[in-house]
């Protein structure tokens, strides 16, 4: 008798084990992040150090974050007002966010964030924080920031410095309005989740 052809699992399985331990690493990856690469002494390696964590953030929160449309060929990671990020998040230029090439843009008012994706708001653009808040309001872009009380004005993702550590806090609230999805394996790792206006 003929033997049996051997068992094999439909290609879509794979690419379901895949996508899961692709997640997985990321997810890793992530904690890894808070619990390895606290900020450190003399002040400039330490303020290095701290923007050199948040550009992985960013790059992370962009992986596991579900838009409900994205345009084709490029991902646009856009920085207002953050000189010492923008030198760190060169580092990220070879990388792909949900299958397109990642693109940094560095822009000094708000008339081109209809080009974003994701949007970083540095300090220095605090005082004009209702003004970009408005700017975007509704419209399908990540928010992120190190201004305090970000998540409180309507931001999505705030860092924060804890320990001399990275953490940040996640408004699901102001995400959800603007049609994302923050994965669950990013909401564990945050030290605040604000769900309601």
């Amino acid at each position: 008798m003929p033997h049996p052809p051997p068992c094999t699992s439909p290609p879509q399985v794979h690419g379901m084990q895949y996508a899961r331990s692709t997640a997985r690493r990321l997810w890793l990856s992530l904690a890894l992040l808070l619990v390895w690469l606290p900020v450190t002494s003399p002040a400039d390696e330490s303020l290095q150090t701290e923007y050199r964590v948040k550009a992985a953030f960013l790059y992370n929160f962009a992986r596991f974050t579900t838009w409900p449309e994205l345009p084709a060929g490029e991902f646009t990671l856009c920085v207002l007002g953050s000189d010492a990020l923008g030198e760190q998040l060169d580092t990220l230029l070879d990388k792909t966010v949900h299958e397109r090439q990642l693109r940094v843009i560095h822009l000094n008012s708000t008339t081109r964030l209809d080009q974003c994706q994701l949007v970083f708001v540095g300090r220095s653009y605090a005082h004009k924080l209702r003004t970009v808040m408005s700017a975007l309001r509704d419209r399908p872009v990540l928010t992120v920031s190190e201004i305090d009380d970000f998540i409180s004005s309507g931001g999505m993702i705030g860092f924060r410095l804890i320990d001399n550590k990275v953490r940040f806090e996640i408004n699901t609230a102001a995400a959800s309005s603007a049609g994302l999805s923050i994965s669950s394996k990013l909401l564990t790792l945050a030290t605040t989740i604000r769900s309601g206006n």
